[in-house]
């Protein structure tokens, strides 16, 4: 005679939670060593793959050839032709380029000046008929007081924009909105800036008459005789289109024009003319000769490009700095291994009838006790049979 003990099960009369799914699936998968070596890869794929193309984006090398056709030894970064970036006064990464119409300014003093126009140039013609201008919303015109005219020099200025009204800024990062609103010669902007020692105060009106003081910063270590005058700017145009899920972006450099009256001063300036300097020209992309200036007894017609502001970091940018983007330069390669595991882990699922073993619905939980194949007879009792 034979005694047999029927199956008792002791799992909850109820349904799995998706923890314990999860753990299911995880047990699972770490029990393959494959599919958790392939892992591993994955991620070291990404990450160090990221930080190779990241470096070498950042600090190029190259290799020169020598008067008689030898290679040269190999060099790096700017010996590459990677350009040297300045530096803000607090150690930032900045773009330092416009167009300045100038004079010097010894001890303190004031400039004053109306602006009576904003424009970008013309898009040509279509069947004959001119297409509307390019103004980019943050072209900048006005006046600056500045520590002299090399790259990252500490300025203040006070600007219309093409789009964000009056703004005055300072050393790249300081920013301070003023009158909101387009300039025209219907509704002009006029600007002022004074200077009492490190202090410049900048201050703006719509009628000349009515002053509004937009903001007072300090210029720690300004020297006695700095740079002041009229300066435009014009960034890149950027354009971005995308089709069947592929985006294509560009950048294109652009010019603005301004026109200037009624500039008046205080304090110590020379009795020469203005001067009129393309500060870091080099780096503008513009066609030689489309900026300068014009001036026909007080008006000043001034055409300008580059930009004032903070350089955005990224070797993909327009920077040297790596950032976590330039890192995750090697995700596609990663999720290439990422992709041949998920795939061969599905597969398994089913091939290996993997899938029972998982904790769904109830199957294992709740048993229709019709057959024994299931969980085994009723929990609790047990029977003998010849």
């Amino acid at each position: 005679m034979t005694t047999i003990t029927r199956y008792h099960s002791t799992a909850r009369d109820a349904r799995d939670g998706f923890g314990q799914l999860l753990h299911a699936e995880w047990t699972k998968f770490r029990t393959v060593r494959g599919w958790v070596i392939g892992m591993i890869l994955a991620a070291l794929i990404t990450a160090g793959l990221g930080v190779f193309v990241a470096k070498t984006a950042a600090n190029p090398s190259c290799s020169l050839q020598t008067s008689t056709g030898q290679q040269g030894p190999v060099q790096h970064g700017a010996a590459c032709g990677q350009p040297v970036y300045a530096r803000g006064p607090g150690g930032e990464l900045v773009k330092d380029q416009f167009y300045f119409v100038r004079q010097p300014l010894a001890g303190n003093g004031s400039i004053t000046v109306r602006v009576t126009s904003l424009t970008g140039p013309g898009r040509g013609t279509d069947n004959g008929r001119p297409v509307g201008a390019i103004l980019v919303p943050w072209s900048k015109a006005g006046i600056i007081i500045k520590d002299g005219t090399s790259q990252g020099s500490a300025y203040a200025a006070m600007m219309v924009t093409g789009g964000n009204g009056v703004r005055m800024q300072w050393n790249y990062t300081g920013d301070t909105s003023g009158l909101p609103g387009a300039v025209s010669a219907a509704s002009p902007r006029w600007l002022r800036l004074t200077r009492d020692g490190d202090t410049i105060t900048g201050y703006a009106s719509a009628d000349g008459k009515h002053w509004t003081q937009v903001r007072t910063v300090a210029l720690v270590g300004l020297p006695s005789t700095v740079q002041a005058g009229l300066f435009v700017t014009s960034p890149q145009h950027s354009t971005y289109s995308s089709s069947l899920g592929v985006g294509n972006g560009s950048n294109s450099p652009t010019v603005s024009t301004a026109v200037f009256d009624h500039v008046s001063r205080t304090g110590t300036w020379p009795a020469g003319t203005w001067a009129g300097d393309a500060v870091d020209a080099g780096d503008m992309q513009v066609a030689p000769g489309s900026i300068g200036y014009h001036q026909v007894a007080g008006r000043f017609t001034v055409t300008g490009a580059g930009d004032i502001a903070p350089r955005i970091a990224g070797a993909l940018n327009d920077g040297p700095n790596i950032t976590i983007r330039d890192y995750l330069l090697g995700t596609f390669a990663g999720l290439i291994a990422v992709a041949v595991v998920a795939t061969m882990f599905m597969t398994a699922e089913y091939r290996r009838d993997l899938i029972r073993t998982t904790p769904r619905r109830t199957a294992t939980r709740r048993c229709p006790w019709a057959t024994a194949r299931c969980c085994g007879p009723r929990p609790g009792r047990s029977s003998t049979s010849p």
